[in-house]
């Protein structure tokens, strides 16, 4: 039993996050981590992956945005330490180290910038740098393609001795086709006063705009013989980075792409995939059919046997069950749909629930928001819910009921079950045909 306790807490893991950039190239006021990739945060998807591994200290390194940020995250386990000004990746490690002792000897380091990391990569990665017992680790990989990426360099031994940027390469760095991931593992006793010293140096130049990057600390271990590691995890892979709005549209593609691959091998049919944007979170169960130029947003969830669009918009917090159609120019938010319901043309249902068997007509509008607050409706099972009709939350209309076309159904109003409502505003129709 002491054996199995001591193998679980060495296998624990503190992470580092950097996310302190301003991310200049997005051009934007949002800082670079909080633009989303399919409906999350960057900085939750890279969060979410580091925490598959087994980290249980996660610290976010914060500067530009940072309020921003720790609001955008909420109430989380996860540590804050600001680095203030921006000052390059190993100053961002350093503020880390000091304002937020990791509770690990071991601490993986990655952007917050890289979404698309693969947690079975890092648990590789991680267990390599463990085993070699090197004091600072690289992941890196051979590609193809190293255009635009730091090369990892070797001396005649094999032995790895440095990491130089592309724009810092010769012509015979430029052929080295490994490449440096962005991923780094350090053993924090012998790191922490190699980079305090490494960073006071950098910084202390008369240039205020001097920075102190991670990826020299390798030469500077090199030169007084700390081991070092550049560790080879995967052929030809090199993670997706969010740099500017065209990386941020790159990766939500191939994100957009890998989601669909899913759900096509799990029952469901994409007409036409290019035109259809489904975000993370989403469940669709198997024989339904989305047509072209439909939106679902992040976790809506769908039943079996459904028929959903064209140009439809599903957005958060709605449940469509089974055997329902939601058809074209249809907007659904907060909203259940039960078994069987169609709202096949023209419909806005907001914060509403409607019964099993019920049809929405073309052009139905439930008005749920009066300017302040947001309000909710009932739609009884079987109900019939005429074309052009207005419905002003709160709202409650009864099994079986008709609601007229071109009906407006004035807020707080029950329509009773199986009576017929026509007129603005709506009012029961009189099985002799007169109003009431």
């Amino acid at each position: 039993m002491q054996q199995d306790r001591t193998n679980s807490m060495d296998a624990s893991l503190s992470t580092i996050i950097l996310a302190a950039g301003r991310g200049s190239r997005m051009k934007s006021d949002l800082p670079k981590v909080l633009h989303q990739i399919l409906g999350i945060p960057m900085i939750e998807l890279v969060t979410e992956k580091v925490s598959q591994v087994g980290s249980d200290d996660l610290t976010l390194v914060l500067g530009h945005g940072a309020d921003q940020v720790q609001r955008a995250l909420g109430e989380t386990s996860i540590r804050s330490a600001i680095q203030d000004p921006q000052r390059g990746t190993a100053d961002a490690v350093l503020a880390a180290l000091l304002q937020q002792p990791p509770a690990h000897p071991d601490v993986l380091v990655v952007n917050g910038d890289l979404p698309d990391l693969d947690p079975e990569l890092l648990t590789r990665f991680v267990a390599d740098h463990r085993s070699g017992g090197s004091a600072f680790s690289v992941a890196s990989a051979r590609v193809a393609d190293p255009q635009g990426m730091g090369r990892i360099v070797r001396d005649e031994r094999g032995d790895f001795v440095a990491i130089v940027e592309q724009q810092d390469a010769d012509e015979d760095v430029g052929r080295i086709d490994e490449v440096n991931l962005g991923l780094y593992m350090l053993q924090v006793d012998p790191l922490l006063p190699l980079l305090e010293e490494m960073v006071s140096q950098d910084l202390s130049a008369a240039d205020p705009a001097a920075e102190s990057y991670l990826t020299r600390v390798v030469e500077v271990m090199v030169q007084k013989s700390l081991s070092v590691a550049a560790i080879p995890v995967a052929a030809d892979r090199q993670f997706l980075q969010v740099n500017d709005r065209r990386g941020l549209a790159r990766v939500s593609r191939v994100f957009q792409d890998r989601l669909q691959e899913q759900l096509l091998d799990a029952g469901v049919t994409i007409v036409d995939p290019l035109t259809t944007w489904i975000e993370l979170g989403v469940e669709i169960g198997s024989d339904t059919v989305i047509h072209p130029q439909t939106v679902i947003r992040r976790g809506v969830q769908v039943g079996r046997h459904c028929e959903i669009g064209p140009f439809a918009h599903l957005r958060g917090g709605t449940v469509i069950e089974d055997d329902v159609k939601v058809g074209d120019f249809v907007e659904i938010n907060r909203s259940h749909l039960e078994r069987g319901v169609r709202a096949k043309h023209l419909a806005y249902l907001g914060d509403t629930r409607v019964g099993s068997g019920a049809n929405i007509g073309a052009g139905a509008v439930i008005a749920n928001y009066d300017g302040t607050r947001k309000s909710p409706t009932v739609i009884g099972e079987r109900a019939f819910i005429g074309s052009g009709c207005v419905i002003v939350a709160p709202g409650k209309i009864g099994a079986d009921a008709v609601v007229g076309a071109g009906a407006v159904v004035p807020a707080g109003k029950t329509v009773e079950p199986g009576s017929v409502v026509i007129g603005v505003p709506a009012r029961k129709l009189n099985p002799d045909n007169s109003r009431s």
